[in-house]
């Protein structure tokens, strides 16, 4: 049962980050001239965020705005489940609790990408108006979300190596 729920999670995954990806490339890529888009940045700063916005002119604004609101909803989600699902995996065999909180990580990065786009949507709403704390804020959260992907990603392979070495001491004693 765990090895389905863990590939649903998987296909959700892989499924959400394909849409997100055709999508945004058929959609966004010929309105802003190859840039690519604010949330992939990791610390966008003002000048590169409003260049992006005056390059996409309003159309591009509103392309973006959109496949944040209609498709970027479902990758944060299946990131997040699918990473705090396969350290709750990897962890079961560990009888610290302490590492109970590794689940955290992906989750915090899921909430990030949601305020992180929550941000970019109101900035480019608000264009060519420029709110500087809601900038910073959306920012922070972009800065936190890829922390906490790393985090989680490192996370578990750390957890994989330590399973191997704990399976491979199994099969010696």
């Amino acid at each position: 049962m765990r090895l389905a729920i863990w590939l649903l999670l998987l296909g959700f995954l892989i499924y959400s980050e394909n849409r997100l990806r055709t999508v945004g490339e058929e959609r966004l890529k010929p309105l802003v001239k190859g840039m690519n888009p604010p949330d992939l940045s990791i610390g966008i700063s003002r000048e590169s965020l409003i260049n992006f916005y005056e390059t996409a002119g309003r159309e591009g604004r509103e392309t973006y705005t959109n496949i944040l609101m209609r498709y970027d909803l479902l990758y944060p989600l299946s990131y997040g489940l699918f990473f705090a699902y396969t350290i709750s995996l990897l962890i079961r065999n560990f009888r610290k609790r302490f590492l109970s909180i590794l689940i955290f990580l992906p989750l915090i990065g899921m909430l990030s990408d949601f305020v992180e786009n929550a941000g970019f949507i109101l900035l480019a709403y608000e264009y060519p108006n420029f709110d500087d704390q809601l900038f910073e804020i959306a920012r922070t959260a972009q800065i936190l979300k890829w922390s906490m992907a790393f985090a989680s990603i490192a996370s578990i392979l750390v957890l994989l190596v330590a399973n191997g070495i704990r399976l491979t001491n199994r099969t010696k004693s």
